[in-house]
């Protein structure tokens, strides 16, 4: 079954309900501006939002169509990247591009742009996530396979913002991933896996100010891609946001699975 429920109007404080993304799949996308390439596709996986098709030249955005809380969030989605191919040049081994960004930003709703920028570049005032799926030498790209975090339409990585490399399986690959992004304020934290199970560890924490980045506590929240002389189906399986919701200690994980345990045997 699928739900959505976008925030109509805003409270006294200028901040939206704090429930307000949860697409189990794009059957229905109610709530969303869909921008250029991006649109939905029948898949294996069901039907799936495609922000880039596997095409030279694409550019596509999708947007909550109002503006919701991010001054805290969580946020999970699935997706999985499929049929890469075009060019191998500058720091790759394989072909596939250029992979997607998880976008906040309080500007637009209907945004993207083609290539290296993955959509993202330009938009000046904004937080991203990046999974990127080419080595782009001019953005110092640790590899052709990696996670990181952006501030203000830069895609380039020499202003010491965390990324992480992707290995054993490349993001490309065809697998589904999951993923996890949480900010609570203070921390932005990225998680990634496999399974549908949240890691204890983050991938990568950092702290942040984000309504000073901002400059507000509200913000239109949604995925860019790209794709340039390298391509690849850029598929969001499906994707909720909320207000921050603080994970369980590790702690609380192990009591949790000793009771289970314990109940087992009983």
């Amino acid at each position: 079954m699928h739900r959505t429920a976008i925030a109509a109007a805003l409270l006294t404080t200028s901040i939206v309900a704090a429930d307000v993304v949860d697409y189990t799949d794009f059957s229905d996308t109610t709530g969303l501006a869909i921008n250029g390439s991006a649109g939905t596709a029948s898949t294996s996986d069901g039907e799936v939002m495609r922000l880039t098709p596997a095409t030279s030249g694409q550019a596509g955005s999708i947007f909550s169509d109002t503006q919701v809380d991010a001054s805290d969030f969580s946020t999970k989605f699935s997706f999985r990247i499929s049929d890469p191919g075009g060019s191998i040049f500058d720091g790759n081994t394989e072909s596939g591009a250029d992979g997607f960004v998880f976008v906040v930003q309080p500007i637009d709703s209907s945004l993207g742009s083609v290539g290296q920028g993955i959509g993202y570049a330009g938009i000046g005032t904004s937080l991203g996530v990046e999974f990127d799926t080419w080595h782009n030498s001019a953005n110092n790209d640790p590899s052709q396979s990696h996670v990181g975090v952006n501030l203000n339409g830069s895609v380039n990585h020499n202003s010491g913002l965390p990324t992480a490399d992707i290995t054993g399986p490349e993001l490309d690959d065809g697998d589904q991933w999951f993923a996890w992004i949480d900010y609570d304020g203070t921390n932005l934290e990225v998680r990634l896996s496999l399974i549908d199970a949240r890691p204890i560890d983050a991938l990568i924490s950092y702290e942040l100010d984000l309504v000073s980045v901002l400059g507000q506590e509200t913000a239109f929240v949604g995925f860019t891609s790209a794709t340039g002389a390298a391509w690849a189906n850029h598929d969001i399986l499906n994707w909720s946001y909320t207000g921050f919701v603080p994970a369980p200690s590790s702690a609380a994980l192990l009591a949790l699975a000793g009771l289970t345990t314990s109940r087992r045997r009983r």
